[in-house]
């Protein structure tokens, strides 16, 4: 057997995706936890961190970058960006590998006890994809039509992470402006309050700091954020590639070894 079976062989079925909750994304928080870590140890060392807080500044930048987002996107499309960010962040933690696992189980259980098995099964998955899948198959719809439904939902579920990096990615953009419009700002200011000694403090800072976090924001936060999302969403399309398949083999009433072999080739080969 490959090294794919046998890695199938060491995930227990019971701690499958069926019966996983949904947690944070401790990796993501993580990382940004320390990206701010390092900044902050880069302020301490070169000079006082309180000097890198403006409240004005980082309201400015974050504002005007969440202003224009609201001026690109609609409302509809905001409320949808913002369901597959918390489920980027919130998410079962499965692989393809026990996507196929399942179902090679399952197979195995639908020869025993009839494809009947699938609707109680539905009822204890967690996945809303893979519950729908089994359920529209017991329900005896044709192959076409399980094909046909599953595709659809995939796709609009693909559309609506797509739409997620696309607004992140847009923050990204617009937040080195806005620091760099609040830095023109601050050195018109500065420029226009020379005789004003007590105030040309004030102005430097708001022309530094608003570049300094528009540059953080969309460095250590959009962008990487938008990243995770985008690999989410190609590992998301391959489980659902591997659900649609494999419920349509237990429609089929095929044998647990066809199942394995068909739904590995799927897997990426190292």
């Amino acid at each position: 057997m490959n090294n794919t079976a046998e890695t199938l062989e060491t995930i227990p079925v019971k701690e499958n995706i069926a019966f996983r909750e949904a947690k944070l994304d401790s990796t993501m928080l993580i990382g940004v936890g320390l990206g701010f870590v390092l900044v902050l140890l880069a302020v301490m060392i070169g000079g006082d961190p309180l000097s890198f807080i403006n409240p004005f500044g980082f309201v400015f930048v974050l504002g005007g970058t969440i202003t224009a987002v609201m001026i690109q996107f609609s409302l509809p499309q905001l409320r949808e960006s913002w369901s597959a960010l918390k489920s980027a962040m919130f998410r079962e933690e499965h692989s393809s590998l026990e996507r196929i696992l399942y179902f090679v189980e399952m197979a195995r259980r639908v020869k025993d006890e009839g494809l009947l098995i699938l609707d109680r099964e539905a009822l204890v998955v967690r996945d809303p994809y893979l519950a729908k899948a089994l359920e529209i198959t017991v329900d005896g719809a044709s192959e076409e039509d399980i094909r046909r439904i599953l595709e659809t939902e995939m796709r609009f579920s693909s559309e609506r992470k797509r739409r997620c990096v696309q607004v992140l990615e847009t923050m990204a953009a617009y937040a080195p402006a806005f620091g760099l419009i609040g830095t023109i700002i601050g050195l018109s200011n500065l420029l226009g309050n020379l005789p004003d000694s007590a105030s040309l403090g004030g102005d430097m800072a708001v022309a530094l700091m608003t570049t300094f976090y528009g540059a953080l924001l969309a460095n250590l936060v959009f962008l990487p954020i938008a990243g995770k999302l985008k690999l989410r969403s190609e590992e998301d399309a391959l489980i659902k590639v591997i659900t649609i398949e494999g419920v349509l083999c237990l429609a089929r009433g095929e044998n647990a070894i066809f199942v394995e072999q068909k739904l590995q080739s799927f897997l990426p080969s190292y």
